[in-house]
Formats: structure tokens, sequence, C-alpha cells
């Protein structure tokens, strides 16, 4: 498959793409690229987190993540944030832990398509420094949807 055909096939996805679980995500003014709001877990406080999916290659997808900068400044070191299949509600395994927030931002290439990330159920997290099994930010990674 070329490249070009790669590009127009993931642009299709994304202009087709809606939430997933109940999230939406948007197109954002890069071709290639939607965001999505992370909802806050617990009492965390962790309001405005969004995460940013954007094609590189067929096999690569740059997950960033921003909006949350509680954990360094208050001592508790950066917070991790994960990949995971499944659903927050339902998290399974852990695929790729992505570079943990340095002061609010999180960028990470990883080996998976952005069409695989929109076409199954995967999800991001954002944990506690201290505590990683405690989530303060979760969102569902929107799926496609077919175009009427």
């Amino acid at each position: 498959m070329s490249w070009r055909y790669s590009v127009l096939l993931v642009a299709s996805l994304l202009v087709s793409s809606c939430g997933g679980g109940g999230d939406e995500a948007e197109t954002t003014e890069q071709p290639g690229e939607i965001a999505f709001e992370l909802s806050e877990q617990g009492d965390a406080g962790a309001v405005g987190v969004r995460a940013t999916l954007r094609h590189e290659t067929p096999e690569q997808t740059t997950v960033i993540v921003d909006g949350l900068d509680e954990g360094e400044p208050a001592g508790g070191g950066a917070n991790p944030v994960y990949l995971r299949s499944g659903t927050c509600e339902e998290p399974k395994e852990i695929l790729f832990e992505l570079q943990k927030l340095s002061g609010a931002t999180s960028e990470t290439t990883v080996e998976l398509a952005l069409t695989a990330l929109l076409n199954g159920d995967y999800h991001i997290q954002v944990a506690l420094p201290s505590r990683p099994e405690d989530v303060v930010a979760c969102g569902d990674i929107p799926q496609e949807v077919e175009e009427s």
C-alpha cells in the first residue's frame, strides 16, 4: 500500500470518527490528528486533560497527553501515562508505558497504527506518581464510525 493511500485512508477515518463509549473526538487543524478529553477519576481535580493522536506512519502513532501539571510541582514526581487495552471502566493490560508527564505534557510514538487504535478498545490513563495504580484521568480512545 502506498504512503499516499495510507494517508488518504487515515484522513477518511479521522473525518468520520466520533466518540466511542460516550467520548467525542475532534479533528485538529493538523491532518491525520484527532484529540479527545480525558475524564477526571475520583476527586483528583484532573480537569482539562486532553489526548492527541497523530498518524506518523501506517504502523506508528504519536500519543500526546497534556493539561495536567500537579505531580512534579507538588513534589510527587512525574505522573505516569499508560496506553492500555480495554476501557476506562474495564481496563486490561498495559500495552505501552508512555513518557511520564514532563511539566504538563507527555509525548510518545508507539508501534500501533492510528486505524488500529480507532477500531479497537483502548484507553489512556494518567496515574499518581507515588501510586501508579491510582488513576487521576482516563479516556477511552474514540472509535471509528461508518460514514452515512
